[in-house]
């Protein structure tokens, strides 16, 4: 079993090595994240189920909270703040400058433009937040999408990714790996349970991050395999022809 599947594994990384069956699965990932949002947002906009979702999550979350899940969420949702995100993304590029220029322009611009779409989708929808009784944390700003649950994905998971593809050792790749998806999971989470947000504005807020993040990743994915490929098309040509 385990030889079947370290074939089929070893098969999908030759495929995708080919720059081309690698921008097809890029953009399928794209386009399909588009139409979730979008249907998200279709959604949030005609009043349908999801927003019967929302309400009910935010009341049952504020009839549940108790002092130590408050305390731990507030300190949770705090690495989401924007002037910590703000640090984190400086220092992480600073760090990274000089050694993994690549990492440190793939977070920037992963950072950059899903917060520009995250402002101007605040802007656009202008939802209001949770009603001010059912929230333990005052925000001015719109509810749709949540900001945090970006930065969650778009800064945080992004950036373990990265270091789980930096490293070689087992057990750290399965750490970077396992933060990746629990930073999200916990500040999208904290956001719901300190009713900041509803359920549809953390959906979407991942969904801007894991757009970006997609994005950014796949263009230069691309760009080298097809630098790869010429190379590998110049060594055979430039090769003698020994054939008699």
């Amino acid at each position: 079993m385990r030889k079947q599947a370290s074939f089929i594994v070893k098969r999908i990384q030759e495929w995708l090595a080919n720059p081309w069956p690698f921008a097809v699965l890029v953009g399928t990932a794209l386009i399909y994240v588009v139409f979730l949002a979008s249907g998200l947002a279709e959604e949030v906009l005609d009043n349908e189920s999801i927003v019967r979702v929302d309400g009910w999550l935010v009341h049952w979350l504020a009839a549940h909270r108790t002092p130590f899940g408050i305390g731990f969420f507030e300190t949770v949702s705090f690495v989401g703040n924007w002037e910590i995100a703000i640090l984190v993304i400086v220092a992480a590029v600073v760090f990274l400058w000089n050694r993994r220029r690549r990492a440190a322009l793939t977070l920037a611009l992963a950072c950059a433009g899903s917060e520009l779409v995250v402002y101007f989708g605040k802007a656009g929808f202008g939802r209001p937040r949770p009603p001010a009784i059912l929230s333990v944390v005052t925000e001015l700003d719109g509810s749709f999408p949540s900001g945090h649950a970006n930065i969650s994905v778009a800064l945080y998971a992004l950036g373990f990714y990265l270091l789980f593809r930096a490293t070689r050792s087992s057990r750290l790749r399965r750490l970077w790996l396992a933060l990746a998806f629990l930073f999200p999971l916990l500040i999208g989470f904290g956001r719901l349970y300190l009713g900041a947000h509803y359920l549809s504005d953390v959906l979407a807020g991942w969904g801007v991050g894991l757009w970006w993040s997609i994005l950014v990743l796949g263009i230069p994915g691309f760009v080298r395999r097809r630098r790869g490929v010429k190379r590998q098309t110049a060594d055979l040509r430039s090769r003698p022809n020994t054939a008699k």
